[in-house]
Protein backbone atom coordinates (compact mmCIF):
# COMPACT_ATOMS: atom_id res chain seq x y z
CA UNK A 1 0.00 0.00 0.00
CA UNK A 2 1.09 3.42 -1.03
CA UNK A 3 0.39 6.21 1.65
CA UNK A 4 0.34 9.72 0.91
CA UNK A 5 4.17 10.43 1.63
CA UNK A 6 5.61 7.88 -0.22
CA UNK A 7 2.76 9.33 -3.47
CA UNK A 8 4.26 12.71 -2.28
CA UNK A 9 7.72 11.86 -3.06
CA UNK A 10 7.43 10.43 -6.54
CA UNK A 11 5.72 13.38 -7.84
CA UNK A 12 8.26 15.38 -6.37
CA UNK A 13 10.53 13.49 -8.45
CA UNK A 14 8.92 13.65 -11.59
CA UNK A 15 8.84 17.15 -11.20
CA UNK A 16 12.37 17.93 -10.26
CA UNK A 17 12.03 18.93 -7.08
CA UNK A 18 14.52 17.05 -4.96
CA UNK A 19 17.42 18.72 -6.97
CA UNK A 20 16.80 21.76 -4.68
CA UNK A 21 15.51 19.42 -1.53
CA UNK A 22 17.44 18.20 1.42
CA UNK A 23 15.37 15.61 2.22
CA UNK A 24 16.86 12.94 0.39
CA UNK A 25 20.08 13.68 2.01
CA UNK A 26 18.41 13.92 5.40
CA UNK A 27 16.55 10.65 4.26
CA UNK A 28 19.79 9.09 3.58
CA UNK A 29 21.95 9.99 6.63
CA UNK A 30 19.36 8.46 8.64
CA UNK A 31 19.67 4.73 6.71
CA UNK A 32 23.41 4.96 6.98
CA UNK A 33 23.11 6.12 10.49
CA UNK A 34 21.04 3.21 11.27
CA UNK A 35 23.54 1.15 9.24
CA UNK A 36 26.66 2.62 10.90
CA UNK A 37 24.66 1.70 14.36
CA UNK A 38 24.08 -2.20 13.67
CA UNK A 39 27.60 -2.64 12.46
CA UNK A 40 28.82 -1.89 15.42
CA UNK A 41 26.35 -3.54 17.35
CA UNK A 42 27.94 -7.12 15.49
CA UNK A 43 31.42 -5.52 15.74
CA UNK A 44 30.69 -5.24 19.59
CA UNK A 45 29.59 -9.37 19.52
CA UNK A 46 32.58 -10.15 17.73
CA UNK A 47 35.01 -8.69 19.63
CA UNK A 48 36.21 -11.82 21.24
CA UNK A 49 36.36 -13.89 18.09
CA UNK A 50 39.02 -16.47 17.61
CA UNK A 51 41.75 -15.72 15.60
CA UNK A 52 41.79 -17.10 12.25
CA UNK A 53 38.16 -17.67 12.20
CA UNK A 54 35.58 -16.38 10.20
CA UNK A 55 34.25 -14.37 12.49
CA UNK A 56 37.50 -12.45 12.74
CA UNK A 57 37.03 -12.08 8.77
CA UNK A 58 33.71 -10.66 9.41
CA UNK A 59 34.89 -8.69 12.10
CA UNK A 60 38.14 -7.32 9.89
CA UNK A 61 35.10 -6.42 7.64
CA UNK A 62 33.02 -4.55 9.69
CA UNK A 63 35.88 -2.46 10.61
CA UNK A 64 36.92 -1.54 7.31
CA UNK A 65 33.13 -0.73 6.16
CA UNK A 66 32.73 1.58 9.27
CA UNK A 67 35.64 3.08 9.34
CA UNK A 68 35.00 4.53 5.29
CA UNK A 69 31.70 5.21 6.77
CA UNK A 70 32.84 7.61 9.93
CA UNK A 71 35.49 9.20 7.07
CA UNK A 72 32.69 10.45 5.55
CA UNK A 73 30.02 10.56 7.51
CA UNK A 74 32.11 12.71 9.99
CA UNK A 75 35.41 14.34 8.42
CA UNK A 76 36.39 16.16 11.22
CA UNK A 77 36.33 13.25 13.52
CA UNK A 78 33.33 14.67 15.32
CA UNK A 79 29.81 16.08 15.29
CA UNK A 80 29.72 19.53 15.66
CA UNK A 81 27.56 20.49 18.83
CA UNK A 82 28.24 16.34 19.80
CA UNK A 83 29.85 14.93 23.03
CA UNK A 84 33.00 13.76 21.35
Amino acid sequence: MINRQTLSALRRVREGEWANSAEPVTQLTKVSDAMHALLIKRADELECCSEGSPEEAELVAIADAVEAHEEKRWPLGKVVGGKG
